[in-house]
């Protein structure tokens, strides 16, 4: 859920932030079958459905996962991970992690850009202490530092 943007433009929004901001641009990155990757950055500040006020967890409840209906442009769908009790929090790791699909070097170091995180209030055993940080966003090049 959010405005849909390109790199150029997701860098710029990201360096912008500060770690008082509520929201943050979402990175999608889709591995393709010969090593393709596609990027999607979604930014829930300005346009966005009821999904922008979920929380981040370490041990979410819910997953997202980009669907494509008519267009090359995914929405963005979250999908419960189990069974879920009445009044429980709704929440999702914001890195894209979904049972360790994702290897936990895709959020970068505890210590990188450590100064640019935003903590995460969690309060799960597996709590990393920071929100997902996904530092290629501050590099002209793309990479990851």
């Amino acid at each position: 859920a959010g405005e849909i943007l390109d790199i150029n433009e997701a860098r710029k929004r990201i360096q912008l932030q500060t770690s008082s901001d509520s929201n943050y641009i979402i990175a999608i990155r889709e591995h393709l079958h010969g090593g393709t990757t596609i990027e999607t950055f979604a930014d829930p500040t300005y346009i966005g459905n009821v999904g922008r006020f979920l929380n981040h967890s370490c041990e979410p409840n819910l997953f997202m996962v980009p669907v494509r209906i008519d267009s090359m442009v995914p929405k963005l769908a979250l999908f419960a991970d189990r069974d879920i009790c009445a009044g429980e929090e709704l929440s999702y790791d914001y890195s894209g992690r979904y049972h360790n699909f994702l290897p936990i070097e895709a959020q970068g170091s505890k210590q990188e850009g450590k100064e640019s995180k935003k903590p995460c209030f969690c309060r799960t055993k597996s709590c990393t202490g920071f929100l997902p940080f996904d530092s290629s966003l501050f590099h002209k090049d793309g990479k990851r530092k």
